[in-house]
């Protein structure tokens, strides 16, 4: 069963909203009065919906285009217990009486029993819960994108229209055409028609996939998304009790677990923002004695809600945006409310011509601080670890948002692994913390064996860390300790560019020393051609002509440069400079330090020796020769 709460806004707000212009509510785009543009993307099916029944698929109330700062959340409940005591007909009205403190204006509340695909996946592992795994059950229609007619068919009509057969097993096709039935339409848009029952169950529907003659299947969506060879294109079906659709008709959706049967009681919730199908942290509470159940509920949904900023305006370091629903909030102290220095996580969806995302989700390693709120506007400052930011092209089908982040953990765990590699750990890197302000930077720690370190929760939500390796910066990880489990970054390791630098500092060494052993030939040389030991002075210089020459040691440079640089490929152009800069100023050191001019210099001195009886003339002063 499901229950709705009847927050209903004061007469006079209604009459001001009335006179708003209508604004889109999610779309990060100026929309013209006269639109009509919905705060979540239309689905692919464009058949009008029929009233469902309470069981199968709750919806909230309808709501008028109104602006974002005066549009309430629509919020749904939906409730796992373990007990009838924790069902959703029994916690509903202490539970719209505990949020109707807060949110009376601010939410329009749905309560419902979860459907069983929800179900099972909270009684799982809530942490791992995802958009795919809650609708895995819906059954949907997989058209294969190699069909001749793909680029034709979005919708369920479509797909009655241009396919001619489509298996699935009897079970399947009768129990989508009762739950079109219940909808209103029996025929499934056209589609009933094309239904072909096959003996077998749901995996020799798959195998026929396979088949060059299979133009489509009706199959489960967590089946339909595994379908390669061709890849399935998936069409929603004009059917009751989509778990998909159910979700489109709300901003928020509160998963609740409620364990009543043993002691002490427990409650964990997780929200689903579902524009960008996002789940945040698990909050959870214990129920204290004679505490009523839904007020237990309660506490731990206002705990997991993440109000929600559009961003409007986006430069490189820089936002700003409008928080949902705060004409509406008359409580400086609201759940609801931002604050200067809250932290939000930024998140980006875009659509195709369909409604349905290719990019979704939270954008890695970047957060926003807030910096001022005024007039409903939050302005706040941009950290990023990555380039690419929240600057980009705007359009009816990109959207834009923010959460408020909500920490319920103490640290979190950070692993660093090669990039592309998760099995290549970077061991014994450096994690630095720059405060956001200055460039002052404290040292935490290094990584394990496994290339772990973990970052504890401070009073500033916000920590900029960087990591290094050799004295050179590889990465800048902005994290909010506590936030999730476990971070993990893939980095380009520099273990490539330090072997090259311990290289090139040992042909650095051994240019020095080879400098200081001819200086030491020279002095011999020439000390042995003045006394006149010319055997001893020629075998002197053969032993000079025997160290490494410029050449020798240039080429074995250039061999070990081009090894380096293969090595590095094209995944680090920053490292493949650093390397190159190493090679260019040691080739410099070499050509100016060990030249042919002092062996050149010596063997003519030798060669005056020889014509001088074997010794090497004396040389007048230049103070004689110009007297002279």
């Amino acid at each position: 069963m499901k229950t709705t709460s009847n927050l209903n806004l004061p007469t006079l707000l209604i009459a001001l909203l009335a006179t708003l212009p209508v604004q889109a509510l999610a779309a990060d785009v100026e929309t013209p009065p006269s639109e009509s543009v919905p705060s979540q993307p239309q689905t692919t099916d464009t058949k009008p919906t029929q009233p469902e029944s309470m069981e199968s698929s709750p919806k909230p109330e309808p709501l008028p285009e109104i602006p974002w700062d005066f549009s309430p959340y629509r919020v749904l409940v939906w409730v796992v217990a373990d007990s009838a005591r924790a069902s959703s007909d029994a916690i509903s009205p202490t539970l719209h009486e505990f949020l109707d403190r807060d949110f009376s204006s601010i939410w329009r509340v749905t309560i419902a029993d979860a459907p069983m695909a929800v179900r099972a996946a909270a009684s799982r592992d809530m942490d791992a819960m995802s958009y795919d795994m809650l609708t895995s059950a819906d059954p949907v229609l997989a058209v294969k994108r190699d069909h001749k007619d793909a680029v034709r068919i979005r919708i369920a009509s479509n797909v009655g229209e241009f396919v001619n057969t489509i298996y699935s097993t009897k079970n399947q096709i009768d129990g989508v055409i009762e739950r079109g039935g219940q909808r209103g339409d029996s025929t499934l848009a056209g589609v009933d028609k094309r239904l072909k029952p096959i003996d077998g169950d749901a995996s020799k529907v798959q195998d026929l996939w396979a088949d060059a003659n299979t133009e489509a299947i009706l199959a489960s969506r967590g089946m339909a998304v595994r379908l390669d060879n061709p890849e399935a294109k998936i069409v929603t079906l004009p059917i009751a009790g989509l778990v998909s659709e159910t979700i489109e008709q709300y901003d928020k959706v509160f998963i609740v677990r409620a364990t009543v049967d043993s002691m002490p009681g427990r409650i964990d919730v997780v929200e689903l923002d579902t524009l960008m199908r996002y789940f945040g942290p698990i909050a959870s509470s214990s129920i204290a004695a004679n505490q009523p159940i839904g007020e237990a509920v309660g506490h731990a949904v206002i705990k997991a809600f993440a109000p929600v900023v559009r961003i409007d305006d986006a430069g490189q370091k820089t936002a700003v945006g409008l928080l949902r629903a705060s004409g509406l909030i008359m409580d400086e102290d609201s759940p609801a409310m931002i604050h200067v220095d809250d932290v939000l996580q930024p998140m980006t969806r875009k659509n195709d011509r369909n409604g349905n995302p290719f990019m979704i989700g939270a954008m890695d390693w970047a957060y926003l601080a807030v910096t001022e709120y005024k007039d409903r506007n939050v302005s706040m400052d941009f950290y990023a670890g990555r380039a690419g930011g929240l600057q980009g092209r705007k359009n009816a089908r990109t959207f834009r948002t923010a959460l408020k982040v909500r920490p319920m953990e103490d640290e979190t765990l950070l692993r660093l692994h090669a990039q592309g590699d998760v099995d290549f750990p970077l061991i014994g890197y450096e994690i630095y913390e720059k405060e956001l302000k200055s460039t002052a930077m404290t040292f935490i720690g290094r990584t394990d064996w496994n290339g772990r370190l973990n970052i504890q929760k401070t009073d500033d939500p916000l920590r900029l860390m960087y990591v290094k390796n050799g004295g050179a910066v590889l990465a800048r990880l902005p994290m909010v300790p506590g936030l999730h489990p476990t971070a993990v970054a893939d980095l380009q390791g520099d273990d490539l560019r330090l072997q090259a630098e311990a290289y090139i500092r040992g042909v650095q060494d051994a240019i020095i020393d080879l400098v200081a052993v001819r200086e030491l030939y020279k002095a011999r040389i020439r000390m042995r051609l003045e006394r006149g030991e010319m055997k001893e002075a020629e075998e002197l210089m053969e032993a000079l002509r025997n160290q490494p020459s410029n050449e020798a040691l240039a080429t074995d440079m250039g061999k070990k440069q081009a090894v380096f640089l293969k090595l590095l490929g094209t995944r680090n152009a920053n490292q493949k400079r650093k390397v190159d800069e190493m090679f260019i100023t040691t080739r410099e050191l070499l050509s100016k330090h060990i030249n042919p001019i002092l062996v050149r210099d010596l063997e003519k001195d030798v060669l005056a020796a020889k014509k001088n009886g074997g010794k090497l003339p004396v040389k007048k002063p230049k103070d004689d020769e110009e007297e002279s």
